[in-house]
């Protein structure tokens, strides 16, 4: 056991190594800090830095309104629905869907 805290620094010492070392630490971090030339503050989330939520929103609806864009290319073609339909086109047997257009299919 120690006693009389023998050994053992002032605690004004180790309060100003503590200071010294963390000083020292922020110095060499500073660059790492700083992205793109700005303070790492002003990337921080913030009332004056939130973007509107509306646009993002109104682009996802949209989103999700808009046609499948590409084909499934398969082997062998069927109908998924009753609204299916095929049509020979270019040498190349298609599928279309008005209803749900992620059943569109292309003849390998």
């Amino acid at each position: 056991m120690c006693s009389g805290g023998r050994g053992l620094s002032p605690a004004g010492s180790s309060h100003s190594m503590a200071a010294a070392l963390l000083r020292k630490v922020v110095s060499s971090a500073g660059p790492l800090l700083r992205l793109c030339g700005r303070p790492l503050s002003s990337l921080a989330p913030g009332p004056l830095r939130a973007a509107p939520a509306a646009p993002l929103l109104s682009a996802r609806l949209v989103l999700g309104l808009q046609p499948a864009l590409g084909f499934k290319t398969k082997g062998v073609l069927k109908k998924r629905c009753r609204d299916c339909y095929l049509v020979k086109r270019r040498g190349r047997w298609f599928v279309y869907c008005k209803t749900n257009p992620k059943h569109k299919q292309r003849q390998m």
